[in-house]
């Protein structure tokens, strides 16, 4: 074999060796968290509200909303998401476990996301924008207190006159009040730490009103003791403020969305 020859084959190994190692180095797609178990069935029609709590090693949702589990999935409120208008009245149950070890919101947002992927076809695009809503800031004093770091149970529910949350993180209550107003709510506040929260306020609605008059009171509540607002509510309630600003925001456009999910 002539010397030329054998350089030809000494690089030939050489560049092949290379492709080898390259391709042994290329790192592996992270693989999506999922949960471990997952059972999806249709929401009672006869169960009122909804209801969402989380433990050591499960999650459970009763009776609600499609729409919520896209927001949930997707890290996007209500207010900033383009869907269509069923997924308002189609409801859901959802009993999971958990992966062992912590998880954080955003790994259980991302969990959702595999879910709904899965589970409905979820298909999406993003549009970035920039709208009116509020930013959330401290006012002369702040009323409430994070909760000390021990074995927690956290959770949170919302609706027209009311905010309850378990533990949660002031970014969390932004996102809730946005909810409610319908719009943007930055945290401002940079207080660290989760919180146990507790906001009610008066409904616009007369009938609402005369409803929460009547059977309010078995749960403690005089409506007529409540804030005329939740501005107000959360100003006396909290020590905290809403303060109009124009801030960025993403709108999520749902492409595709499956009404039943396949099967179990």
């Amino acid at each position: 074999m002539t010397r030329r020859a054998v350089r030809l084959n000494l690089t030939a190994a050489i560049v092949a060796l290379a492709a080898g190692i390259a391709i042994a180095q290329q790192p592996q797609a992270a693989k999506s968290l999922q949960f471990e178990v997952a059972s999806i069935k249709p929401g009672g029609p006869n169960h009122l509200g909804s209801e969402i709590s989380t433990g050591r090693g499960f999650y459970k949702m009763v009776n609600v909303p499609l729409k919520q589990w896209v927001e949930m999935a997707l890290f996007v409120p209500e207010y900033e998401l383009k869907a269509p208008g069923w997924l308002d009245t189609t409801n859901f149950d959802l009993e999971a476990r958990l992966p062992s070890g912590p998880v954080d919101q955003k790994a259980m947002g991302e969990m959702m996301k595999s879910l709904m992927t899965e589970r409905f076809g979820l298909k999406w695009h993003e549009e970035p924008s920039t709208v009116s809503g509020y930013v959330l800031l401290p006012d002369k004093k702040v009323l409430v207190q994070p909760v000390p770091p021990t074995e927690r149970r956290g959770g949170s529910s919302s609706g027209p006159f009311m905010i309850n949350g378990k533990n949660i993180s002031m970014s969390k209550l932004a996102e809730l009040l946005g909810n409610t107003l319908k719009r943007p709510v930055l945290d401002a506040t940079h207080l660290s730490g989760e919180y146990d929260i507790k906001l009610m306020w008066r409904p616009e609605n007369e009938a609402a009103v005369a409803q929460l008059r009547q059977n309010g009171k078995q749960y403690g509540i005089e409506v007529d003791s409540l804030p005329d607002s939740v501005f107000t509510a959360v100003r006396e309630q909290l020590g905290l403020r809403l303060q109009s600003a124009k801030v960025p925001a993403k709108v999520i456009v749902i492409d595709q969305i499956n009404r039943q999910p396949t099967a179990n």
